[in-house]
């Protein structure tokens, strides 16, 4: 019986969701401007620099209270517009300030003293957070303010929505801040565009104005939704959990209150709000999933409603959540590799980290799964869906435990999506783009630190590299994205840095590159014969998954210097004694980090 009533009375509320300009002028003076008024702002916008930002202190128009209902008498409440209403969803629209004010304090979604922003886009949910907020700003001693967002995508009705907000905040003495977009956002991807523009705008007037806390509407209705929207898409089981009360400077304290309880509190005050027609454009899943699955899932759910189940489920992922984020990491950020002396050159120079195999295979499945998704989705910005995610877990686990000596296994690729791909060579895997896109992106951009005495070298872009004036006839030429430093010290110096590798005895004029092993290298140690360089890296315990990534100094088709540790001499004189024509001066070359994006590897290596 109660959920058919409830069922008429939400029906029956839509005649009031819906109130133009007009009637509301007509209904209150203090409720909207007047016509002229009204005519007056539209005029304004037609200046567009003036409409990016506006905000509207009310201060010197403070109304009594008696404009804002009271909690307590019950004469100033008007009757609901729906007579059929029950006495107990009377009571919990009376009951509601108190509910909202301790849902609050336990959630910590803000707090007594808080200067608060209120994002108020008109709606229900927003109008009622609003009235709630100022019914508790003297007892909690807040400071309210409020931003409103006028995308102005629906003409008239999007400046009918601005005129509605700020003639309530000026009527409940709340100082209104006005956020305009710069530009219009392309119709493709329009929502997540237009939501990542909210959100910053809204940290940069945190900012602006010292607030503790930004809050939104969100209720009990959007959290189901959020929640089944996941489910559809392919989360994870450890992240269905939607929506918290408090993350970060966001706060959401209606989380808890179902969206029929918000409408029921505007009726029992005879307040209005405004209704955003694309809520209901079926072209948006979540518009969908609001208007016909969930009504669906409400039938086929008896004892307990879906929502008790929807939230059962969000609670058990909260907690494997809190147990997966316990289980050790197998993520090496940069610099985190080992650096021994029995292998000196495990060294990844990846900007983006990597997974060490070897701890990774020890974990659970279900661990080895989050980590491995967490890592895509940070270096890649890819939320990859669960079947896919099992099937390069499977696949990489596989390969990792039959690779148990790294001989002759060459690389292994998994194409995640669009450019990005996984990579694996012996104990490593990490996340790279192949083929690079836009190479001149970095032009310019590049930084060194090489002086010859004379002041600091430059470095300039030349196609698809950078190259580094060193001074003293020495140019270097890296690809984009390396990090490399540069400079002169006296070979007799004692207090030189142990960075690096030392080049001594340079030709007068010699161009000198950095790149990674190409087919057919060779490398000669000191006076040594020339080996094959993957010969070389072998009997010297270079990692397999080192080898590709190590980067070498070369001048002409000689290889000077595997970086870190080793050189040859570059020019020895023809009775074997060290030519010195910088007066004993030596080039010390440090490579801080490189790019693997680009990185050519040959299979036939190993």
């Amino acid at each position: 019986m109660l959920r058919g009533v409830g069922r008429w009375q939400l029906r029956n509320s839509v005649k009031w969701m819906v109130t133009s300009s007009s009637t509301l002028a007509a209904s209150s003076s203090s409720l909207a401007p007047s016509a002229s008024r009204l005519a007056s702002e539209r005029g304004a916008k037609t200046n567009p620099l003036a409409s990016r930002e506006r905000s509207y202190p009310v201060r010197a128009l403070r109304p009594t209270r008696a404009a804002t209902p009271s909690l307590v008498d019950g004469e100033e409440r008007r009757a609901s517009s729906s007579k059929a209403s029950s006495s107990s969803s009377e009571s919990d629209a009376n009951d509601l300030p108190l509910r909202f004010a301790e849902a609050a304090r336990s959630t910590g979604a803000f707090h007594p003293g808080d200067l608060v922003l209120v994002c108020v886009s008109g709606g229900a949910d927003s109008v009622t957070l609003l009235h709630l907020l100022v019914q508790l700003r003297d007892a909690w001693n807040l400071d309210v303010r409020a931003v409103h967002f006028n995308h102005e995508t629906r003409g008239d009705e999007s400046a009918d929505d601005a005129v509605f907000v700020k003639a309530l905040c000026a009527r409940l003495d709340v100082e209104l801040h006005i956020r305009v977009p710069e530009k219009p956002f392309a119709p493709s991807n329009f929502q997540a565009n237009a939501r990542q523009w909210r959100r910053d705008a809204t940290v940069e007037l945190l900012e602006s104005l010292e607030a503790n806390v930004a809050l939104q509407g969100h209720h009990a209705d959007d959290q189901t939704e959020t929640t089944l929207l996941k489910l559809l898409r392919g989360c994870h089981i450890s992240r269905v959990a939607g929506m918290r009360p408090r993350e970060g400077v966001f706060g959401r304290p209606l989380l808890s209150f179902a969206k029929r309880e918000l409408v029921a509190f505007l009726e029992s005050r005879a307040e209005t709000w405004r209704e955003d027609p694309s809520n209901a454009s079926p072209k948006y899943l979540r518009n969908r999933v609001r208007a016909e699955l969930i009504p669906l899932l409400r039938e086929l759910v008896d004892e307990g409603g879906v929502e008790a189940r929807i939230e059962a489920l969000t609670e058990q992922s909260a907690h494997l959540r809190e147990l997966l984020d316990d289980v050790p990491s197998a993520y090496l950020a940069l610099g985190d590799g080992p650096v021994t002396s029995a292998s000196p050159f495990d060294r990844s120079y990846l900007m983006r980290g990597e997974i060490d195999l070897d701890a990774w295979c020890r974990l659970p499945t279900l661990a080895r799964e989050d980590q491995l998704r967490a890592y895509v989705s940070d270096c890649a910005g890819v939320d990859m869906e669960y079947h896919v995610l099992r099937k390069m877990c499977a696949h990489l686990f596989a390969r990792a435990n039959a690779d148990v000596n790294a001989a002759a296994v060459p690389e292994w690729e998994w194409r995640i999506r669009g450019d990005w791909v996984l990579c694996s060579v012996g104990s490593r895997a990490w996340a790279a783009k192949k083929p690079r896109l836009d190479l001149g992106a970095n032009e310019g951009k590049q930084t060194s630190d090489a002086n010859d005495g004379d002041g600091d070298a430059e470095a300039r872009a030349v196609g698809n590299e950078v190259v580094i004036d060193a001074g003293r006839g020495v140019s270097i030429t890296h690809p984009p994205g390396w990090l490399v430093r540069a400079s002169w010290e006296n070979s007799a110096s004692t207090d030189s840095s142990d960075e690096g590798v030392r080049l001594e005895n340079l030709p007068d004029v010699c161009a000198l590159r950095l790149r990674f092993r190409q087919p057919g290298d060779a490398f000669r140690s000191g006076h040594s014969r020339r080996v094959k360089l993957k010969d070389w890296m072998r009997g010297n315990g270079v990692p397999l998954h080192a080898r590709d990534r190590t980067p070498l100094v070369c001048l002409g088709d000689d290889i000077l210097a595997v970086y870190p540790h080793l050189s040859a001499d570059a020019s020895p004189s023809e009775d074997g004694s060290a030519k010195d024509i910088r007066n004993g001066a030596r080039l010390n070359l440090v490579v801080d980090c490189v790019s693997v994006d680009d990185a050519e590897t040959a299979n036939e290596f190993e």
